[in-house]
Formats: C-alpha cells, sequence, structure tokens
C-alpha cells in the first residue's frame, strides 16, 4: 500500500537524521526562526506535493532544531485558496507554501484569483521536476494512449479523467491530449491527486493524470496502469514505457514540478538560509533513495532557477492556450 511506503520512507528518514543534524545558520534577522513556521501545502494529502513537502520540512526541523508545521487546512479551488494566504501574508518567513507548476497555472489562467503571480511571491527552493504519468484503472481495455484515444472515438461521451481542478496541468495535459487526437473526456476535479487515485482504482475513473510522486506507488502495486507520459523522452525509472509523443502525439511536452515560495518581500537572508540547506537536504544519498523510490527527480537551485522555472512554466502556458483557443476560466 502507499501509506506504507510513506511510512518506510519517514523511517528511513528518522534513521538518517544523525547525519544532518546542525545548528540553524546564525545571524539571521530576528534570530529566524523564533517560533514555529507554518507550511501551508496547496493540495490535500496523498499527493506529490504533500509528500515532498512533509519530508523537506521534516528534515530541516531536524537540521535547524526548529518547528516547521505541515498544514493542509487551505486545500481546495486548486491551490488558489493557499496560494492567496501566502500572498496576503507578512514576509517574515513564518509563513511558506510547497507549491506546484499546477496550482500556478490555476492561479494565473483561470480567473479564479486577481494575484499576480509574477511578482506576488518570492522563490525559495525547487525540491523535484518530473513528467506526469497518464494513469488509468486497470480494467480498461486499452494499455497506452493510442489505444485509448481508439476507445475513446468509439465510445464517445464515456471517458472520465481526473485532475486537481479547472487549468491544473493534469487539466491541461488532458485538454491537449484531447485537442491533438479530436477525442472528448469528461473532468471530473478533486482536491488533491490522492482522491482521485482512489477513484480509478475503483474503476470509477477511467484515467488519472499526476505527478510519479503520487501515483508510482500504486502503479508498482498494480493498482493504476500507466498508458503515457508526457516528458519529450522516457523516464529512467521506466523506460520500457513510451512518451505521448512517441504514440502519435507528436511534439507533447508538460513536465511538473514543486517547490517553496513565500511572499513577496521576504528578507534575502532568510530566503538564502532555506535554499541552502533545502539543498543540502536534498543533496544527500538518503534523499535522493527516498525521492526516487517515489518516482521523483529532485531538482536543488538557486532561487533564481527556481524563479525562472516559475516564469517558464507561465510562458509555455500561456502560448499554449493561445495556440489551441483553450479557455481555463470556469
Amino acid at each position: 500500500m502507499a501509506s506504507s511506503r510513506i511510512a518506510a520512507a519517514f523511517l528511513a528518514l528518522t534513521l538518517t537524521s544523525a547525519a544532518l543534524a546542525q545548528k540553524k545558520p546564525a545571524g539571521l534577522p530576528g534570530n529566524y526562526p523564533a517560533k514555529p513556521v507554518r507550511v501551508l501545502i496547496s493540495a490535500a494529502p496523498g499527493g506529490g506535493g504533500d509528500f515532498s513537502g512533509r519530508t523537506v520540512f521534516a528534515k530541516l526541523g531536524e537540521r535547524w532544531g526548529a518547528t516547521f508545521l505541515p498544514d493542509n487546512s487551505m486545500a481546495g479551488a486548486g491551490g488558489v485558496i493557499a496560494m492567496e494566504a501566502t500572498a496576503k501574508a507578512a514576509p517574515d518567513g513564518y509563513t511558506l507554501l510547497i507549491t506546484s507548476g499546477s496550482t500556478y497555472l490555476v492561479t494565473t489562467f483561470t480567473g479564479k484569483s486577481e494575484i499576480d503571480t509574477r511578482k506576488a511571491y518570492t522563490p525559495i527552493a525547487q525540491i523535484t521536476t518530473g513528467a506526469l504519468l497518464v494513469g488509468a484503472y486497470p480494467g480498461d481495455p486499452y494499455n497506452d494512449v493510442k489505444g485509448m484515444i481508439a476507445y475513446a472515438k468509439a465510445n464517445p461521451g464515456k471517458m472520465t479523467y481526473g485532475a486537481t481542478g479547472v487549468g491544473s496541468a493534469g487539466h491541461l495535459t488532458a485538454e491537449l491530449i484531447q485537442y491533438m487526437a479530436g477525442i472528448k473526456m469528461e473532468l471530473i476535479s478533486y482536491k488533491g491527486t490522492g482522491q482521485s487515485v482512489i477513484d480509478a482504482i475503483a474503476g470509477r475513473l477511467n484515467l488519472v493524470i499526476g505527478s510519479t510522486t503520487a501515483l508510482a506507488p500504486h502503479v508498482r502495486a498494480g493498482k493504476i496502469k500507466i498508458i503515457g507520459i508526457t516528458s519529450p523522452i522516457r523516464l529512467p525509472s521506466i523506460p520500457e514505457q513510451p512518451t505521448l509523443a512517441e504514440m502519435g502525439l507528436s511534439g507533447f511536452d508538460f513536465t511538473s514540478w514543486f517547490g517553496v515560495i513565500g511572499p513577496a518581500g521576504m528578507n534575502p537572508a532568510i530566503v538564502n538560509a532555506l535554499n541552502t540547506d533545502i539543498n543540502r537536504i536534498l543533496s544527500t544519498p538518503e534523499m535522493t533513495k527516498v525521492f526516487l523510490d517515489q518516482g521523483a527527480d529532485l531538482l536543488p537551485g538557486t532561487p533564481e532557477q527556481y524563479r525562472n522555472t516559475i516564469l517558464g512554466t507561465l510562458d509555455k502556458t500561456e502560448k499554449v492556450l493561445k495556440a489551441t483557443g483553450l479557455k481555463l476560466a470556469e
């Protein structure tokens, strides 16, 4: 079960905590963090963002001897609620957010928020990067996207897929598949990928589109079958699985990421301290193994590199929307 794998992952982290133990950086403004730090998570428990955030901040708490409190209470609306709360928070480092490319897309392009996502946040550290997986109910009569497209054409109006709302990366991926393949599927919206996976396993949903972290454990357990990946090249972890581009959707390329942001205007000393030690945590062999076991690739980098990733995601999506004529407003 996925829960047992995640529990094992956290046990492995606990056993290696001594190797990371050290005091927090000296000289930070206000002796930061002098009180618990609230870490908002923009999606419901069970998805890639939830795992990434809890894992990284558990280790940072151990490393600094500080308290970082994961908080899923503002999950919903595709992550917009948490994004708005973060934008309005004081830029003192005591409100952080685990967000994703998907959450940025929902906040930027669906009309759910008036926040200028290019200016309202301080990028701190990217955690993961990777392709999205297109998963299917194992009982459905196809094993790849080519077969799924043929099935959808033969059964109009019957295909359903799950994603974390209009404008999410999963929704945009599905819309691109439909646009390029000439098919129609019905979106079923969820607060988090974990919930849509449950329905796909039970056969109440044909397809589920999510991160490798969210889907890989269920694939290994034989409860979900992967019918395509959204990256331009095959993943090292599942080299036998063709990309969507290989299966007739020429040029298809959509990748996902998770990372840490805060409100605009955070003190650079706090940002750099968080970035430096998050990157040190991500660079340990133990952490690499934990995330690889969950199907995710780690991507340590500078705050500026993460800012460029965010802006690149927004720019690319804007071009796709113009090319396809797709409207994401609900």
